[in-house]
């Protein structure tokens, strides 16, 4: 395949980019990616958590599952996940940012979140870096979609649906692949990731044409 295009992108900040049908995009990271999808035709169509669990039939995916629109069509396939086995992709969260930070630690409830009370939080996170990555092509704060949560590895509770944030990160950088199945625009954060051991680290995103 051919790099199309290949950018770094630092720790807590956003990138947003054309990705034509048929096309791979390839993330490395080592850190929590907050992705997002938009159909490139019509903004109003984007990636949805609930419609990609369903359509799936299961709480998180790995490689050959579909990544769904709210209007139930194939956006993406992932076709490529070597953190399986390892860890899993969260598809319940939604995103970090200033207002959950600062109700967290209004309510003391910081260490839930970020794995100790005392750490020191940025004044932005995903929620910012997603909403000035897409403010380039009109796409406003309140319509960007929960997102997928790449390598944010979840504990659930079966009996209690009780929420676990683990420290499990890739140890060296993995190349997470999805298959374009519509013209697109795709978005991610780099996240801050303050409940990891090493906190956020950079994510290089690459379009390949086949």
């Amino acid at each position: 395949m051919n790099i199309v295009k290949q950018e770094t992108v630092p720790p807590n900040n956003g990138w947003a980019s054309p990705v034509d049908k048929g096309r791979v995009l390839r993330l490395t990271a080592m850190t929590i990616i907050d992705f997002v999808a938009f159909n490139a035709a019509d903004l109003n169509e984007r990636f949805d958590q609930a419609r990609t669990k369903v359509y799936n039939m299961k709480i998180w995916v790995s490689t050959g599952d579909k990544i769904m629109s709210k209007l139930n069509n194939h956006m993406m396939t992932l076709t490529r996940d070597p953190f399986a086995g390892i860890g899993t992709h969260d598809l319940q969260f939604g995103m970090c940012g200033r207002a959950r930070h600062k109700l967290a630690a209004a309510e003391g409830r910081l260490g839930e979140y970020l794995h100790g009370a005392d750490i020191e939080v940025p004044d932005h996170g995903c929620a910012e870096n997603l909403t000035r990555a897409m403010a380039p092509f009109g796409v406003a704060y309140e319509d960007i979609p929960s997102p997928l949560n790449l390598f944010q590895n979840m504990a659930i509770d079966p009996d209690t649906g009780v929420m676990t944030r683990t420290r499990i990160r890739p140890e060296t950088p993995v190349d997470i692949e999805f298959t374009a199945e519509m013209d697109l625009i795709v978005a991610l954060s780099a996240c801050p990731d303050l409940a990891s051991p090493t906190g956020g680290r950079e994510v290089k995103a690459t379009i390949l044409a086949p």
